[in-house]
């Protein structure tokens, strides 16, 4: 159980994450405990009771940084469960806040194929809103994962190349607000 002093400030925060990095690198079978026991204190005392205290965590800056973490360094079944537990149904404001949405990118780096491929399903008809939102890492994310497992190339380039054709929901400016000239260099 970690003290809530060591979850917020920044220089606990990071010998936290020091911490899960050095168990990670060892090999420890300790790892896996310490990223569990982490992520289950990100999971309690939300002052946002209409979602999951782990996704207020993800949504708060110091937080995120050792829930990302933990991503980093957490086993396929962990993330299957950290994903299927907080953050499925979310995604869409996951991925066009401003903070939350690196611990969905860390989610797409080290993510399951099954995994990825919910993501993919959930937040494929919208990729345009976190671009809208100025957050192209999102994309590069789901595209990195989409290489690394080739079964989901094919959907996943499919909502990539639907970008831009959907109409935009009332209110949203696309993702550029003025064309920018095409640049041929020699």
């Amino acid at each position: 159980e970690f003290p809530p002093a060591l979850l917020s400030p920044a220089c606990a925060s990071l010998c936290l994450q020091g911490a899960l990095f050095a168990l990670h690198c060892s090999q420890s079978p300790s790892c896996a405990r310490f990223c569990r026991a982490l992520i289950g204190c990100l999971s309690r005392d939300s002052p946002a009771h209409h979602q999951s205290p782990l996704l207020t965590s993800l949504h708060d800056p110091a937080r995120s940084h050792l829930l990302e973490a933990a991503m980093m360094v957490l086993d396929p079944p962990g993330l299957r469960e950290l994903f299927r537990g907080h953050l499925r149904g979310h995604l869409r404001g996951v991925a066009s806040h401003r903070v939350a949405n690196h611990g969905l990118q860390r989610l797409l780096d080290h993510g399951p194929e099954d995994v990825v491929q919910e993501v993919l399903s959930e937040l494929g008809p919208a990729l345009e809103e976190p671009l809208a939102r100025g957050h192209p890492g999102v994309v590069i994310a789901l595209l990195g994962a989409a290489r690394r497992h080739p079964r989901l190339q094919g959907e996943a380039l499919k909502w990539l190349f639907q970008v831009g054709h959907a109409p935009l929901p009332p209110g949203h400016a696309p993702f550029s607000a003025r064309p920018r000239p095409l640049c041929v260099r020699p």
